[in-house]
Order: C-alpha cells, then sequence, then structure tokens
C-alpha cells in the first residue's frame, strides 16, 4: 500500500472532511495503473503495461477547501477475477471506469463493466457516481468514436454515455498528466457536493418599503 500526500500538505497530522473509496476499473492495457501513479506522484509514468492482479493506495487530496483521504483499488483488466471485482464494487463509493482510444474493444467493454456495476449497486439498494475515462487521448490520428440520437443527429462518445448511463466522462492522457487529477476531482464534487445557503427572506418591514 503507498500512502501520498499532496505538495501543499505539511506533515502534520490532518483530521480529514471525509474518506472514500474509489474503484479504478477497465480492459487489460487501457492505463489505469499509470493515472493511479500519475495521481500519487505526478512524475511517475511507465509506458510498458505491466499486469494488475490489484492493488491498494491511499492518497490525501484538498478539494474546494477541504482535506480529503482516497483510497483507491487498482483492479485487475483480466475477467479472471470476477469475485474480487464484485468486492471491490461493493467497497467503492465511486467508480473510475477506464477506455483507451487505441484500444477500440475497451470501449465495447465498457457495458459489460457498467452492468455489473449496476447489478451490484441494486443488490446493495444504492447508488454510487461513475466516470467514465477515455485515456490515451494525446495519441495522433485516433478519434473517438460517433453515434447517432434518435432523430438521427450524430453525437460524441461523451454525450452519448452521459446520456445513456448518467455518468460523468472525461479525455485524460496518464501520458502528459492531462485530467488525472480532475477525473478525481470531479467524483469529489459528486461525492460531497456544495451546499448552497438558503436566501433568507426579507422582514416584514422591507416588504413593505418595497
Amino acid at each position: 500500500m503507498l500512502n501520498t500526500l499532496d505538495e501543499n500538505e505539511s506533515s502534520e497530522p490532518t483530521v480529514y472532511f471525509k474518506k472514500f473509496t474509489i474503484g479504478v476499473f477497465g480492459d487489460s492495457g487501457v492505463g489505469k495503473s499509470s493515472i493511479v501513479r500519475r495521481l500519487l506522484v505526478s512524475d511517475d509514468y511507465n509506458a510498458e503495461h505491466e499486469p494488475t492482479v490489484e492493488e491498494f493506495y491511499v492518497k490525501q487530496m484538498t478539494h474546494r477547501n477541504k482535506a480529503y483521504e482516497l483510497h483507491i483499488i487498482d483492479t485487475s483488466g483480466t475477467y479472471e477475477f470476477p469475485a474480487m471485482r464484485r468486492i471491490a464494487i461493493e467497497k467503492a463509493d465511486a467508480i473510475v471506469l477506464v477506455y483507451s482510444l487505441d484500444k477500440p474493444y475497451s470501449f465495447t467493454k465498457l457495458e459489460r463493466y457498467m452492468e455489473e456495476i449496476t447489478r451490484c449497486c441494486e443488490d446493495r439498494n444504492r447508488k454510487i457516481p461513475v466516470i467514465i475515462v477515455s485515456n490515451k487521448s494525446d495519441l495522433p490520428n485516433l478519434s473517438e468514436p460517433t453515434f447517432h440520437n434518435s432523430y438521427g443527429l450524430k453525437i460524441s462518445a461523451c454525450v452519448y454515455l452521459e446520456g445513456r448511463w448518467k455518468c460523468l466522462w472525461l479525455a485524460t492522457s496518464a501520458k502528459f498528466n492531462l485530467n488525472v487529477d480532475t477525473i478525481f476531482h470531479k467524483l469529489l464534487d459528486k461525492l460531497s457536493p456544495e451546499k448552497s445557503l438558503p436566501r433568507k427572506k426579507a422582514s416584514f418591514m422591507k416588504q413593505i418599503l418595497r
């Protein structure tokens, strides 16, 4: 288990606003571990694919002036460990689901992952936020798949996925550290939404004087 601190955090004990567990899922070779390593250590990137069974990390983050502790489960991209995958879904407060542009089949497998996530959450009568991440957006001559809506108009993968599964979507590049932190900030927005203060009603005298 690797425990890391943000650069602007001191070594003094921190009182965390909340702690969340985030599961990272996706097909083998899409860059899940590269995304996690970038989050943990911003200059850590390995272009060689190293298969993961399951790894657990802890990351402290500051989001909207509050300190959070993220417990990150980096899961296997193969289907050899369905029981471990289900346990990871059950533990997770939110999920990062990754595909990559250089592996078109990883996009088609999103449906299988979403079915597992939906089924597992329904069994436990709960809902958790999911963000679908398109990794390796830095690769040249590759583009996102496109779709058509009910009116026959062409729509982007972002619009299609967000509409179909009511989830978030984000393009990233672990290689160039593009939008990696944003993945987790977007999930924290869902997990700890800012509550707007109710507007105070004008006093009776002010209402008369208007």
